[in-house]
């Protein structure tokens, strides 16, 4: 008998199936083009921002950083949320990392950009984060291009990197799914080779005034982002809100949340804000984000890693940070 996540996968492909008919003319293929003229070929500041819910967006933007900084590159990281817009436009190259949620970039990502101040020619690139080979990755990533260049950036790289899937639903009632586990050594030493790549090609690509033009591709899972993955998936949690006997107070919960859903004073979630992207129960240190799904209890990503006796292996400029030990 099929379990309820496969069920659920190949109910949410048929419909995209059906629909799809009608949707190759809502994706949007045009080519995205730079949004002004390239300010600079001179690359001596840049700034790398992600929004990370597990880390993996945040270690390989920490990588990217890292990697630059020895060239003698002045580089200026961090989450989305902490960085001070107005600053943007100072910078030679602007770097946007996020993960890849239900087949697109979230739409916190999105609506970060689309409040920014213009531009201006400022060199832009994007990276993805993505837990399996079919998470529409590609289109994820043309996602931020697009958003930087109508904010008047000039595209100059656009990268993908996989990791293992930190996406809770895919062990739900205490089953892996075969993708996930697949690729639970993800990130390894080769991933961190082609983020330290990425880097150096997207200094390269200003250098050389290289404007990269890249277009979305007609996906099934690209039409599937058209039938609210994420409403369909809140269907399916019967129950979302915090342990007060567990809660140690931290925060952190509250911090990582993009939509301002939850209160840590009342130990709710505002489940008509969620998102749904379990960065509460992904982060939580005491295990107090309780989530039932279907009727059965879901552990967060941290939780998992404990309970199958993973650990996440760290570049080597990350490592020294703390003195040889895994950060």
């Amino acid at each position: 008998m099929e379990n309820r996540r496969t069920f659920l996968k190949k109910g949410a492909l048929a419909a995209a199936a059906v629909a799809a008919p009608s949707l190759p003319g809502c994706v949007d293929t045009r080519t995205i083009r730079a949004g002004a003229n390239m300010k600079t070929r001179t690359v001596k500041r840049v700034q790398v921002l992600w929004f990370s819910q597990t880390g993996y967006t945040r270690r390989h933007g920490r990588l990217l950083a890292a990697t630059l900084e020895k060239t003698g590159i002045t580089v200026t990281s961090g989450r989305l949320k902490d960085a001070d817009p107005a600053t943007l436009s100072a910078a030679d190259l602007l770097v946007v990392g996020s993960p890849v949620f239900y087949y697109d970039t979230p739409e916190t990502v999105k609506n970060w950009i689309r409040r920014l101040p213009p531009l201006s020619g400022t060199p832009v690139a994007a990276y993805v984060t993505f837990g399996g080979p079919e998470g529409n990755q590609h289109n994820a990533a043309c996602s931020i291009l697009q958003e930087l260049a109508e904010k008047g950036g000039v595209p100059v790289g656009m990268g993908a990197f996989m990791n293992m899937s930190s996406f809770p639903l895919a062990w739900a009632g205490g089953e892996v799914h075969e993708k996930t586990w697949m690729s639970r050594h993800l990130p390894d030493e080769k991933t961190y080779a082609a983020v330290r790549r990425f880097s150096r090609e997207v200094v390269s690509r200003v250098e050389k005034g290289a404007v990269l033009e890249v277009s979305r591709r007609i996906t099934l899972r690209e039409m599937a982002t058209f039938l609210g993955p994420v409403w369909w998936t809140k269907k399916f949690v019967d129950k979302h809100c915090i342990d007060q006997d567990r809660c140690i107070g931290c925060g952190t919960c509250e911090d990582v949340c993009p939509a301002g859903a939850i209160d840590p004073g009342s130990f709710t979630v505002d489940r008509d804000a969620c998102v749904l992207c379990f960065g509460c129960i992904n982060n939580c240190p005491a295990d107090a984000v309780h989530m039932e799904y279907g009727g059965e209890r879901v552990i967060g990503y941290r939780a998992f890693l404990r309970q199958k006796g993973l650990v996440v292996k760290e570049p080597r400029e990350l490592e020294v940070d703390t003195g040889g030990k895994s950060l």
